[in-house]
């Protein structure tokens, strides 16, 4: 089902990178096979799912080509994140903020020391949900790993099922929604579209929402867009339980047992940081017979760094020192908005590892433990290595 494409065969297009089709040898998938194998896992199978798109090289995340580079490496499916502007416009956006991943700061004339750097922390970095996309956001600039500038501008959900269907991409897109308000928003914007395929949006943009947003599913029923979405299509969730949103419930054990007998449940994210640690139970309970989802999921932390590829960063660095042999980086650096990076083991939460580390960059021991897919970035790296089947 799926195929690689080394990085020797890219062509340069503007500041990014993207797939050489002729260097292509493309197996045609359908979506909903690829829906089908996300929750029907064959035996031994580990799949991927793009974090942020395809990105690195040069290739901005959340942007227009780290979806069309996914889906050239034969990625299964791309996870991307949603966030609000101020004017209600979704865009794909994993931080709060702006400053790491646009050039706000030089589109509105500031002064250098004032264009921020993830790596001290410090410089302009407004909220996206404070800035209007009508004039401003629409016309900032993204940013690579760099920090160079590029030619692509923040893309907009609309926009991104514009792309896949005019393109024909066949992708199934995991929507890591970061505030429950996009929600209702996001159901308006793709209830009657289609891939280029004719599938309907419903049966591959996936609801992957965190637990504290529906904690059980009757909440989630209850809700006038969701009733509607099960009236006029079919509609796939994925409950996330994360140590702060599971840690938010009542009974988190409860609430997945209730979940997993939802017909709609494609699969369940279980984003626990070490064997015996805060919800061991959860996994217990999703790898036993008595479940009926056997798709199982996690987020593989490889954090924000990248590996050395001769490219200083134009972000200002600051003091802070970068491990750039990422091979021997066990507890990867996490970028963290407002300050100087954190490894995942300094911002576990208590209880989260019985042991102070955070094992999630160690994909063959969450297989054994029967996980059957990962969120993750240097896919096609870790496919190479016999992690990932596709």
């Amino acid at each position: 089902m799926t195929y690689t494409l080394p990085d020797s065969q890219t062509q340069a297009t503007g500041d990014v990178k993207v797939a050489s089709p002729h260097k292509c040898h493309a197996v045609k998938r359908d979506v909903r096979q690829m829906i089908e194998a996300i929750k029907y896992p064959a035996k031994d199978s580990f799949l991927l799912s793009a974090h942020r798109g395809y990105r690195w090289d040069g290739v901005p995340e959340n942007s227009r080509s780290s979806i069309r580079r996914a889906v050239a490496h034969g990625m299964i499916c791309v996870e991307i994140d949603i966030r609000l502007t101020s004017d209600k416009v979704p865009v794909l956006f994993h931080d709060p903020s702006v400053g790491r991943v646009t050039n706000i700061a030089e589109h509105q004339g500031r002064e250098a020391s004032d264009v921020y750097s993830p790596f001290t922390g410090k410089g302009y970095n407004p909220h996206i949900i404070d800035l209007p996309w009508k004039g401003l956001v629409e016309n900032l600039k993204l940013k690579d790993e760099h920090g160079e500038i590029c030619k692509e501008g923040v893309l907009d959900f609309a926009s991104l099922l514009d792309l896949i269907e005019t393109e024909k991409l066949e992708v199934v897109l995991f929507m890591d929604i970061k505030e429950k308000a996009a929600v209702p928003v996001l159901y308006e914007l793709l209830k009657n579209r289609t891939n280029g395929s004719g599938v309907p949006a419903l049966e591959w943009c996936v609801w992957k929402i965190f637990v504290h947003f529906y904690g059980m599913p009757e909440e989630l029923e209850s809700e006038a867009w969701w009733q509607e979405a099960i009236q006029i299509g079919k509609p796939v969730y994925i409950p996330v339980y994360e140590p702060w949103p599971a840690r938010q419930l009542a009974d988190p054990l409860a609430s997945i047992k209730a979940w997993s007998h939802k017909p709609y449940v494609l699969a369940l994210e279980i984003g626990m940081r070490a064997e015996g640690g805060f919800m061991q139970d959860l996994l217990d309970y999703a790898t036993s017979p008595g479940c009926p989802v056997k798709s199982i999921g996690f987020f593989a932390a490889l954090g924000d760094l990248w590996p050395w590829d001769g490219k200083e960063p134009k972000f200002d660095i600051g003091e802070f020192e970068v491990p750039w042999n990422l091979e021997k980086q066990k507890s990867h650096y996490l970028f963290r908005f407002d300050a100087c990076p954190k490894t995942h083991n300094e911002l576990l939460i208590e209880g989260d590892s019985p042991d102070g580390h955070d094992y999630r960059h160690d994909l063959a021991r969450w297989k054994e433990l029967g996980f059957t897919w990962t969120i993750t970035d240097r896919g096609v790296e870790l496919r190479d290595k016999g992690f990932i089947t596709e």
